[in-house]
C-alpha cells in the first residue's frame, strides 16, 4: 500500500496554494434616521489544489466579516467550506463531487438559469463576484464527446438563498424600524386596556433594547424555520444536454429544485395587529395563542429551461430562457404563494482585446397566474443591464461599471468602480453605489410590508461611496 502511494504522489503535480483577502468600507451618502452610516466588509478566501493522472482534488475555506456602524455597532463573523472536492475520470464519465458550485445560463447580470447554488445577498451591490454565490454538497457526472455532452447533477442537501431579513441596509426591515415598531406598541388601539396597559409597555421596552445579536438570531430563525429534514433522499437533481457546433452553443437542461425561498404565510390575526394597530382585545388573546404567527414552507418546481451563444460578426450573442411549474412569488406582508411562471433573456457583448469590453442584457419575467397583493414583482417585469469595462495604462487602470434598469418600476442602479492595480498581488479601488426609483423608500415596517414598487426603491436611500483592496497571493 505504501508503495502505491508512494508511486501515485510521484505522478501528481506539485500542489498550488492561494490566499485572498478583499476588505472594503462603505460610507452612506445618504443616511437617514437609524441607518448604518458606514459598513465594512472583509472577505477571506484560501484554497488548494492539485493535480494528477487520476484527476484533481481542490479544497477551499472561504471566510467574511462584517462591520455596521450607526446607533447600534455590529460585528458579524461568518465561516464556511468553500469550493472543495475531486474532479476526474471515472470509467466513461468526468465527475465532479464535493461543495460544488455549478452553472447554468449565459447571462451575468440578469440570469434566468443560474438556479443551482443559492445566492449570498447579504451585502446587496457591495458584493464580490466571488461570493455571489454559495457551494453547496453536490455530484456532477458528465459523459458524451466533444461536441456532443449530457451532465447529472444531484444536490442532496439544499439550501435557502442568504439573505438578511432585518437590520442591515440592505435588509427589507431597515435599521431601526423593528424598534420603532415595538415603541410604538403602547400607542396601538386597544393598549390603554386596564389589563394590559403595563404588561405591553413593559414587553415593548424590552423588545426595543434586544441585542443587536439577539435580533439577528430571532430573525435568522425565522428564515430558516421549516426546512426539510436533511435526509439526502430529496435534494435538488437537474440534467442538461449541450451541443457544440462551429461557433455555437446549445444546451437543453430541466430539474426538479426546492426553492430557494420560503413560502411564507402571516396569521391574519397577526397582519390586523400590523396593518391596523390594533392590538386584540382580551376574548382574542385565545386565539392568538393558539395560532402560529408564521408558517414557512419549502415548496419544490419543476424546471425547463435552453440557453444559447454564438458570434455575430464581434457581436457575441447569448440567450437563455426557462419555465418554472411553482415558483415562489411575494406578496405583502410576509405572504407569498406559487404559480407558474417564464423568463426570458438576452445579452449582447463587444470586446476589443483586452482593453474594452461592452455587454448589455435585458429580461422578461412573466407570471402565467395573476397574484394576490404581489410584493415587490408584477405579473410582467422588463428589466436591463448594461456591463462596461476599460483597461488603461497597461492594465495598470482599470475602469469598472455596471448598471440595472427596472422599467417596470421605474428604478435604478448604477455602480461604478477604478481600480489600480499595483501588481500582481495588489490593488486598490474607489467606487460608489447610486440608487435611484420612481416611488418613495419606506420609512416604517408598515410600509415595508406593504410596498407597492419593487426592490430598488427599497433601497434607494443606500447611495454611498467606497474604497475597496484586494490582496492575492
Amino acid at each position: 500500500m505504501l508503495l502505491v502511494f508512494l508511486s501515485l504522489a510521484a505522478l501528481a503535480a506539485d500542489p498550488e496554494v492561494g490566499v485572498s483577502i478583499e476588505p472594503l468600507v462603505a460610507v452612506d451618502t445618504r443616511r437617514k434616521g437609524s441607518e448604518d452610516h458606514t459598513e465594512t466588509w472583509t472577505w477571506m478566501r484560501a484554497q488548494a489544489s492539485q493535480r494528477s493522472d487520476k484527476g484533481r482534488w481542490f479544497l477551499a475555506v472561504q471566510a467574511d466579516h462584517n462591520m455596521r456602524f450607526g446607533e447600534d455597532q455590529e460585528g458579524i463573523w461568518s465561516m464556511r467550506v468553500g469550493e472543495s472536492g475531486w474532479a476526474g475520470p471515472v470509467g466513461p464519465t468526468h465527475t465532479r463531487v464535493g461543495v460544488l458550485i455549478e452553472r447554468w445560463g449565459k447571462l451575468d447580470l440578469l440570469p434566468t438559469l443560474n438556479v443551482l447554488n443559492p445566492a449570498d445577498l447579504r451585502a446587496g451591490p457591495l458584493s464580490t463576484v466571488e461570493t455571489a454565490q454559495v457551494p453547496i454538497p453536490m455530484v456532477v457526472v458528465q459523459a458524451g464527446t466533444d461536441r456532443l455532452r449530457l451532465e447529472l447533477s444531484y444536490a442532496p442537501f439544499p439550501e435557502g438563498d442568504r439573505v438578511q431579513l432585518e437590520g442591515s441596509d440592505w435588509s427589507l426591515i431597515r435599521p431601526g424600524m423593528l424598534e420603532q415598531a415595538f415603541g410604538d406598541l403602547p400607542q396601538y388601539s386597544g393598549a390603554d386596556n386596564p389589563l394590559l396597559a403595563e404588561p405591553i409597555t413593559n414587553l415593548a421596552q424590552a423588545l426595543s433594547n434586544l441585542e443587536p445579536s439577539t435580533q439577528r438570531s430571532l430573525t435568522g430563525a425565522l428564515g430558516q424555520s421549516g426546512q426539510p429534514e436533511a435526509f439526502g433522499l430529496h435534494g435538488n437533481i437537474g440534467t442538461r444536454v449541450e451541443w457544440e457546433g462551429p461557433g455555437v452553443d446549445v444546451a437543453l437542461m430541466g430539474a426538479n429544485l426546492r426553492s430557494p425561498v420560503p413560502q411564507t404565510r402571516l396569521a391574519p390575526a397577526y397582519r390586523n395587529i400590523l396593518e391596523d394597530k390594533t392590538l386584540p382585545s382580551l376574548d382574542q388573546l385565545t386565539g392568538l395563542t393558539t395560532e402560529d404567527p408564521i408558517t414557512t414552507q419549502w415548496p419544490t418546481s419543476w424546471l425547463a429551461g435552453a440557453e444559447l451563444s454564438t458570434l455575430l460578426g464581434p457581436i457575441g450573442v447569448r440567450a437563455e430562457g426557462v419555465w418554472w411549474s411553482d415558483r415562489v412569488v411575494q406578496q405583502t406582508w410576509l405572504n407569498s404563494t406559487t404559480v407558474p411562471s417564464t423568463a426570458a433573456g438576452i445579452g449582447l457583448d463587444y470586446a476589443h482585446g483586452s482593453t474594452l469590453l461592452l455587454a448589455l442584457e435585458a429580461r422578461w419575467t412573466h407570471h402565467l397566474d395573476d397574484i394576490a397583493e404581489p410584493f415587490l414583482t408584477r405579473q410582467d417585469v422588463i428589466e436591463a443591464g448594461l456591463l462596461a469595462r476599460l483597461s488603461l495604462a497597461n492594465d495598470r487602470v482599470l475602469i469598472n461599471g455596471a448598471a440595472l434598469g427596472n422599467w417596470t418600476f421605474r428604478s435604478w442602479l448604477a455602480r461604478p468602480e477604478v481600480r489600480y492595480v499595483v501588481d500582481d498581488t495588489l490593488s486598490v479601488g474607489l467606487g460608489a453605489v447610486l440608487i435611484g426609483a420612481e416611488a418613495e423608500a419606506p420609512t416604517d415596517i408598515q410600509a415595508a410590508l406593504s410596498h407597492d414598487s419593487g426592490p430598488l426603491s427599497l433601497l434607494q436611500d443606500n447611495d454611498a461611496v467606497f474604497i475597496t483592496m484586494r490582496w492575492s497571493q
